[in-house]
């Protein structure tokens, strides 16, 4: 089973933490390649330009001394990060390193003219080749892209103004694209994927380059979403393969039970925060918003066991996800901050009630309350702070939420049905 992503992003890596906790395993793709993705990881373009020779070839940095160059032309340090080519004392290209100066190991060579025009920029990848080169316009807009073999055979020609993609074997076209999707639907069929592969979908250009030409998804076995708005935009389209993506983990925080609990809000409707508030005194409250609050949220700021964060920053929110050990999902309308999985990846105790929770299936169901059971929430909510032993209980049922998630969609793999 293959899995494509767009590009490299901490979705990878947490797709691949997941694959390991389910005991499964995936190929990994991804179409922007920079010649350095991570182990276990390629592209489109890595599989027709090496053609699955990796073995031949050993992975090596190249010394920014040893870039192939005309005869007496010369490279200097020109900086911490970059350096320069040289012809008769005039700089002819700037050269990028891809770590700190002292190792001087190329990633990118850009050619210009004395006028300063970059008319062309060399990548080098972990191989130590020559990987690609763009060349622009005057005004630094990429007219086209050339992959290239270990051999220096250009393989793969990409033209953004037009939206061509081009195959080459032995410098004859021998197939051409109008899309990314077309040029991905070849290599998914040339790798041996056609069959079963996902897509993994983090934001609306994704749904633009793949799904048109893809009969609406159907090319694809499932297609996987990083948060909730892309996934309702595709099935408010008539999509039926697609889920939510949720993330699990080997080894998560400590939960302490300590009493503080976090909410996050798009506005001031939450579902009996007062009573919560005056019936639990000893709970310190944490509510954080992404904009300004109302008055109504900054007259109970005044409690002492009520803290509002209006526009949280990003430390704030960093801070609270570390020290709060309850995530109540009591917030009316939108959930921020894709609040309730990470307060599950956080390993915070997910409680709320059945009219306001946002993603009922990551919690445990003795966490979630009726409508008018608030007074039994708060019973459960004394039961559990300060009782270690019963609030991992909740959190192993918690967690085997999403695991039953993650199976379903194993099952339903395995018998050509869908989630």
């Amino acid at each position: 089973m293959l899995v494509f992503f767009d590009r490299y992003t901490e979705n990878v890596e947490k797709l691949r933490e997941t694959m390991r906790c389910m005991g499964r395993d995936a190929k990994i793709t991804v179409l922007r390649d920079d010649g350095f993705l991570p182990s276990g990881i390629s592209s489109p373009y890595e599989f027709f330009v090496y053609r699955n020779r990796h073995e031949d070839l050993s992975e090596k940095d190249l010394f920014y001394n040893f870039i192939d160059l005309p005869a007496f032309w010369e490279v200097r340090l020109s900086g911490w990060t970059t350096g320069g080519i040289f012809d008769m004392g005039i700089e002819k290209a700037k050269i990028y390193f891809r770590e700190s100066v002292e190792k001087r190991n190329v990633q990118r060579v850009e050619w210009h003219m004395e006028d300063g025009w970059v008319y062309k920029v060399d990548y080098y990848n972990r191989y130590g080749l020559k990987y690609a080169s763009e060349f622009l316009d005057t005004d630094r807009n990429v007219e086209s892209k050339v992959f290239y073999s270990d051999k220096n055979q250009e393989i793969v020609i990409e033209q953004p103004v037009n939206h061509m993609i081009f195959l080459l074997e032995n410098g004859v076209v021998r197939s051409m694209f109008d899309s990314y999707a077309g040029f991905v639907d070849q290599y998914l069929k040339e790798a041996g994927f056609e069959d079963e592969c996902i897509l993994f979908v983090q934001d609306e250009k994704t749904l633009e380059l793949f799904l048109p030409a893809s009969n609406a998804g159907n090319k694809w076995m499932r297609i996987l979403f990083s948060d909730d708005e892309l996934l309702n935009k595709y099935t408010g389209t008539g999509g039926q393969n697609g889920s939510k993506f949720y993330a699990m983990q080997k080894n998560y925080p400590e939960n302490h039970a300590r009493g503080e609990a976090l909410i996050l809000t798009a506005s001031d409707q939450i579902e009996k925060l007062e009573y919560l508030i005056d019936e639990l005194p000893d709970m310190m409250f944490h509510i954080a918003a992404h904009t300004q609050v109302s008055d109504k949220l900054l007259r109970l700021a005044e409690l002492e066991n009520v803290k509002v964060y209006p526009q949280v920053s990003a430390q704030d929110l960093d801070m609270l996800w570390s020290n709060c050990d309850f995530y109540l999902d009591i917030n009316h309308y939108r959930e921020i901050y894709d609040a309730v999985d990470t307060a599950h990846m956080k390993n915070m105790l997910i409680m709320g009630f059945a009219y306001t929770v946002h993603h009922r299936e990551l919690m445990a169901e003795e966490c979630i309350f009726a409508a008018d059971d608030y007074e039994k929430m708060v019973l459960a909510v004394k039961e559990l702070k300060g009782n270690p032993v019963l609030v991992r209980e909740r959190l192993n049922a918690q967690r085997q939420k999403k695991e039953e998630i993650w199976k379903g969609f194993w099952d339903r793999k395995e018998t050509g049905h869908g989630i």
